[in-house]
């Protein structure tokens, strides 16, 4: 892979998952550096190298960028512009969930509140049927304790 070949394929992850200001910094970023590294004396492959996957490194800057990965942002101008929806699966069918988002982390609490509740109805229903007969219970708890008295040891 070479320098562009990278470029285009972070600018292809990362068209319509993040607000195009971000895929713009990213670009740059990444041209900078790859540019910077070779004026080091630097193989362009060894930098690639380094660099990795270009989708990988779309896929960290669309995790770490709040909003994105809900493909909500169409890519302008440019000879990549789509006016069809992107589709959210890639590569293969696989389609990936962020478990991160506030959504995902509000629908957990809402659970554990609902696993709460019905584990408070459940020891509030036992209880509401066992403390009327407290009294009844008490009362044969005594009379067991004087019956085991008076048959004791002592008793005869």
């Amino acid at each position: 892979m070479n320098k562009d070949e990278f470029i285009q394929g972070l600018r292809e992850a990362l068209s319509g998952e993040v607000p195009p200001a971000v895929m713009m910094e990213n670009q740059r970023y990444y041209e900078n550096y790859i540019r910077t590294e070779m004026e080091k004396g630097r193989m362009e492959s060894e930098i690639m190298e380094e660099l990795g996957s270009p989708r990988l490194i779309a896929r960290t800057i669309i995790d770490t960028t709040p909003g994105a990965g809900e493909g909500a942002y169409e890519e302008y101008g440019g000879e990549n512009s789509q006016s069809q929806p992107r589709s959210q699966s890639q590569g293969g069918g696989f389609r990936y969930y962020d478990l991160n988002k506030w959504y995902w982390k509000l629908l957990a609490l809402l659970g554990v509140i609902v696993v709460l509740a019905v584990v408070l109805m459940v020891i509030g229903g036992i209880l509401s049927l066992v403390i009327p007969l407290l009294p009844a219970i008490g009362l044969v708890i005594l009379i067991m304790w004087f019956v085991r008295g008076s048959s004791g040891p002592g008793g005869k």
